[in-house]
């Protein structure tokens, strides 16, 4: 009688193999998680400097004076005229949500003292917005108050507080 040689693998094989599998999931599945996260964080970020982008675009035609709120940067998002009151453009889709085209909220925000009081609240709270949602608000001029001399744009993480960086509340101003 002949052997044949028999091909396959061991059940020892077999579950080392899926031991060492188990292994990698365990390790590369935190990794991953963490780098979305990272992910739609930046580009809450990059929502934000967009809204920012709309607010400086909007005080060159305006003489410097910024707008109120979120509504008057519409013309001034892609697609949109370009100048105050033209044809509205494209707000960026909420990174969390998926909401696209989500107009920013209005940002709590509405002095001086508080942009710069904004980077060490404590508790934890959102200025303005739902998760993954970008904020602005003008700030008015002490000395001529019907005029925006400021603003703040402020963005919210997955859970909708703003979003932390080691000095406090993320928080975009131009003084």
């Amino acid at each position: 009688m002949k052997h044949r040689p028999v091909n396959g693998f061991t059940l020892i094989e077999l579950l080392v193999v899926v031991v060492i599998i188990g292994i990698l999931a365990g390790i590369a599945l935190p990794n991953f998680i963490g780098a979305q996260n990272k992910s739609k964080l930046a580009s809450v970020k990059s929502n934000m400097h967009a809204v920012q982008l709309a607010a400086e675009s909007f005080a060159v035609d305006s003489g410097g004076a910024y707008p109120a709120n979120a509504a008057l940067l519409s013309p001034f998002f892609p697609g949109g005229g370009n100048a105050a009151g033209g044809l509205a453009g494209t707000f960026a889709t909420n990174p969390i949500t998926g909401v696209a085209n989500e107009t920013p909220a209005a940002c709590v925000i509405n002095s001086l003292a508080l942009v710069t009081g904004a980077r060490t609240l404590a508790g934890q709270r959102s200025l303005g917005g739902t998760a993954g949602q970008t904020a602005y608000n003008g700030i008015p001029d002490p000395a001529n108050p019907g005029t925006c001399n400021s603003y703040a744009v402020t963005g919210n993480n997955e859970i909708a507080f703003a979003l932390k960086t080691s000095q406090g509340f993320l928080v975009l101003s131009n003084f």
